[in-house]
């Protein structure tokens, strides 16, 4: 291998690495970019004193909201509802709107306290917000339910971190 075609497979792997280095950048920048609009709590509780499971699980949704959808020919509605699991930081989550149906699980943070779910009016007409009441009873805005444009659509609207700490005597 002579000296200028060493120099020219230098050159072209250093133009590759510069490359790589600006495209993984890129795409670390434009990830922190798009949680800049998620906000985050975190709190820590001293035990853990609840019980994962249930023993009785409510038929009933603990959650509920529905809004009716103005059509002259069809009784349709948008609506959402949440109900227990037998895991009790877990909910089943129904979304309904004309003809279409969706579940998921809503997964509540264990802030040490029995969870209460509730679902708030959103700030457009077909449109709720999912949350939960923390400790001082406060609502904390979880997920989002909305239809924009004939589609429903489901966002996360916060996250929340929970930390346990157990006390180890030795």
């Amino acid at each position: 291998m002579t000296l200028n075609s060493f120099n020219l497979y230098a050159m072209k792997w250093k133009n590759s690495f510069i490359l790589l280095v600006f495209v993984v950048g890129f795409t670390a920048c434009n990830q922190l970019h798009e949680d800049a609009n998620v906000h985050e709590s975190t709190t820590f509780i001293t035990n853990d004193t609840i019980p994962e499971m249930r023993s009785t699980i409510n038929p009933e949704p603990v959650a509920k909201y529905e809004k009716p959808v103005i059509d002259p020919l069809n009784n349709w509605k948008f609506a959402v509802s949440v109900s227990e699991t037998k895991y009790r930081f877990n909910y089943v989550l129904k979304m309904h709107y004309k003809e279409i149906d969706e579940s998921d699980t809503l997964r509540i943070p264990n802030f040490g306290t029995e969870p209460i779910v509730e679902i708030h009016k959103g700030e457009n007409e077909y449109s709720c917000i999912i949350g939960f009441l923390d400790k001082k009873k406060e609502f904390k805005e979880y997920k989002k339910v909305a239809i924009k444009g004939q589609q429903m659509t489901y966002t996360s609207l916060k996250r929340y971190f929970v930390g346990v700490y157990r006390n180890v005597i030795q």
